[in-house]
């Protein structure tokens, strides 16, 4: 008995710190019809500064659909989350609050975000409960334009969608999910405990890039080992808007994008050095100085070769700020890519990085379900039912 545990154990997790995906995926009773298979997959990206989404589709066309500028209550909020006690899920067990029980784990989403929240509301002070709540509410204000404005210019309502964000302390994944599902949408992300239950932007924009993709998505085991042998590496990510620069290192496992532990190493977020106050401040030189201050101290040292530099942010492609960039990274030769190109449009506008990120993950999953896996005759029976279809809009 004890050789066929061992045998079992071996098989579900076949690298120790690497995948740990449950196992086994059962098979699916039921097949994805077409119109959930190759319905877009929709990207948000909470920004220190704005929000923004983008739409991926089926076909492999890439749209930047709408962006909503923060208000200033939604920037103090960010503020506050950057320097915000760390959320309780994610503390030691030993440092987590008297009183505070974890996810026991049979709990998938929707449940894990009301878990968190229940927990939040049952115990902080009165005064916290406040502060919270109009927390939740700013935040259900900008994903709530967001849905609105996107469906506006789609001209189709939204369901589903995957949400990025950078990853400070107190903007918890179960904080963002439950201000989402208020406003009547799902999401993508942590609802399922095959796949992540955070998405960082410097993630979503390594993604956007190109990196770290596997061919064969669908299958979570083979897009492992398509990274076997690459090795892990070190990926610096630069975000400018007129607010704040925010900057964090990641170190994706193998290399690999949009997986289940990527989270920020290391990450700064500083609303003295926006665009804006650097072109208003008099002399504005000791601001600069404060930037190539902060983007040198997250790097250097580091543990890991950085091997990427990428971009996003609203003013990303600022001549100055790009010169300092270059200034501040001269002594890192040893990045394989470079500063990503000032304008890449194949890319598209770096504003939407890691919208247009979140939406390829979305994309992704609008493909494969979330606890099962499919037989390959689901696909045999959709292209049925697309070449049905494609017959009934010829007759009409």
């Amino acid at each position: 008995m004890n050789m066929i545990l061992r045998t079992l154990l071996i098989a579900c997790f076949p690298v120790i710190g690497k995948a740990f995906y449950p196992c086994p995926r059962s098979w699916c009773e039921t097949c994805l019809p077409v119109k959930i298979h190759d319905a877009p997959g929709i990207g948000f990206d909470l920004t220190p500064s704005y929000g923004v989404s983008a739409a991926h589709y089926y076909n492999g066309t890439v749209v930047e659909v709408a962006q909503i500028q923060g208000k200033p209550e939604y920037l103090e909020l960010m503020k506050r989350l950057a320097n915000g006690a760390e959320h309780p899920l994610y503390r030691p067990a030993k440092l987590r609050p008297k009183g505070y029980v974890q996810n026991p784990g049979f709990l998938s989403y929707p449940f894990t975000s009301l878990f968190e929240w229940l927990y939040m509301k049952r115990n902080p002070s009165r005064h916290e409960e406040v502060d919270e709540a109009h927390e939740l509410q700013i935040l259900i204000e900008m994903l709530g334009d967001l849905k609105h404005d996107t469906e506006r210019k789609l001209h189709h309502s939204l369901d589903r969608v995957a949400v990025t964000s950078p990853d400070l302390h107190a903007l918890s994944p179960g904080l963002v999910n439950f201000a989402l599902q208020q406003t009547d949408l799902r999401t993508w992300v942590g609802d399922s405990k095959f796949y992540p239950d955070h998405l960082v932007e410097a993630d979503a924009v390594y993604a956007n890039n190109g990196f770290g993709l596997c061919e064969n998505y669908h299958d979570l085991w083979e897009c492992e080992d398509e990274f076997d042998y690459t090795d892990t590496s070190a990926v610096l990510f630069v975000s400018f808007s007129r607010q704040s620069l925010y900057a964090s290192i990641i170190e994706p496992i193998h290399g690999q994008a949009l997986a289940r532990f990527t989270r920020d190493e290391n990450n700064v977020l500083d609303f003295e050095v926006g665009l804006d106050r650097l072109l208003q401040a008099e002399p504005s030189e000791l601001l600069w100085a404060r930037l190539r201050s902060q983007l040198t101290g997250l790097s250097r040292p580091w543990r890991s070769t950085i091997t990427h530099l990428i971009l996003a942010g609203e003013n990303a492609t600022y001549p100055r700020f790009v010169a300092e960039l270059k200034d501040a990274f001269v002594g890192l030769p040893q990045l394989a890519t470079g500063i990503m190109p000032v304008k890449d449009d194949a890319k598209g506008d770096l504003t939407f990085a890691a919208a247009r990120g979140a939406a390829l993950y979305a994309r992704r999953r609008q493909e494969v379900q979330s606890d099962c896996s499919e037989p390959p005759t689901c696909e045999l029976s959709r292209r049925t039912e697309r070449l049905q279809g494609s017959l009934k809009d010829e007759l009409r």
